[in-house]
């Protein structure tokens, strides 16, 4: 619920809804997460807890995961999913899909810049690089190349919060690699 941004009356009652991850996983849908949660177990980077009536809890090697210093390859999306995508520039906000490049990266030396300032920030705050900025972001990012805060903003993952304490220095970064 926290990952897709589902304001339930346990995510209130715990403010949940507080966290800088709650709706972060939005480009996925509740079936996809569930693959995805299940290839984590598999690869043991998640175990269900069996005196917390199965939740699931982070191992050890999670750590790296959460990092970045661990590479975690999961297989693809299963037939119809929802590709990553950012906000289109209709009026609603619909999502389209993000452009896509013969490299799978929309662009390589702003993906390397983004990425590398992540782990900067990252490092510095203590916390996951997902936290500061999942990987869709980042691609929506480097394929959109956003020129102002307002067209920063229309890309998934960007919200209000982001936008006020890494704004700028985003912009920054995409004005100043070459594309």
């Amino acid at each position: 619920d926290v990952l897709v941004g589902r304001l339930t009356e346990r995510v209130k009652q715990f403010n949940h809804d507080q966290l800088s991850v709650f709706g972060i996983g939005r480009e996925l849908n509740e079936k996809q997460w569930r693959a995805v949660l299940r290839q984590l177990v598999a690869m043991g980077h998640l175990r269900a807890d069996s005196d917390a009536f199965g939740a699931l809890k982070l191992t050890d090697s999670a750590r790296g995961v959460l990092k970045g210093e661990t590479a975690v390859m999961l297989r693809e999306q299963p037939e119809g999913a929802r590709n990553r995508a950012v906000r289109g520039k209709s009026r609603r906000g619909e999502l389209v899909p993000a452009a896509d490049s013969p490299g799978g990266v929309a662009n390589p030396a702003l993906h390397a810049a983004l990425r590398a300032w992540r782990s900067e920030i990252a490092r510095a705050r203590g916390v996951p690089a997902y936290v500061v900025l999942h990987d869709s972001t980042i691609d929506g990012i480097a394929a959109m190349r956003p020129d102002t805060l307002g067209d920063l903003r229309n890309i998934a993952g960007i919200g209000d919060k982001k936008l006020e304490h890494y704004g700028d220095e985003l912009i920054r970064i995409v004005r100043g690699t070459e594309g």
